[in-house]
Formats: C-alpha cells, sequence, structure tokens
C-alpha cells in the first residue's frame, strides 16, 4: 500500500496552515443585545415568505424587520425594529 503523503490534496502539513491574525471573538460580529425570535408556520407559508423576500432582492431578516414595524404601527407603537 503505497504511503500517504505529506501534503495531500485534503490536509496540508502542519507548517502550511495559515496563523489566525485575531482571536475568533473578535473577528464575529458582536451579538450583544440583539435576540431571536422565531415562530413555526407551515411549509406554503414559509415558502411565500421566502418567495417574496426573493422578489424584493431583500434578506428574510430585513422583511421580517418591515413586517414587525407594520405590526407596531398597526396597533399605534413606534417602528423601532
Amino acid at each position: 500500500m503505497a504511503q500517504k503523503k505529506a501534503g495531500s490534496l485534503f490536509r496540508p502539513p502542519a507548517d502550511d496552515l495559515p496563523t489566525a491574525t485575531a482571536p475568533v471573538a473578535e473577528q464575529q460580529k458582536p451579538k450583544r443585545g440583539k435576540h431571536l425570535i422565531s415562530a413555526m408556520f407551515e411549509e406554503p407559508t414559509y415558502r411565500q415568505f421566502c418567495t417574496l423576500a426573493a422578489e424584493l432582492g431583500l434578506q428574510r431578516q430585513e422583511l421580517m424587520r418591515q413586517a414587525l414595524n407594520d405590526v407596531f404601527l398597526k396597533h399605534g407603537k413606534p417602528p423601532i425594529a
């Protein structure tokens, strides 16, 4: 059986691995003060929501932000989302 070469296609030798320039915590976007809002919906509702976001050229989170602001306005609250 052939021996595995040090620089195989699937895993570079340890000497070739890049070194981190900054700690991982500094590279991630800060999420302090943010909370997840989620709900379960039927498949057709999910598909329509995703399709609408795509048609508008928006990310789903931005479309949800607009929807929440519309609900807030409907109930006399300021649109703060």
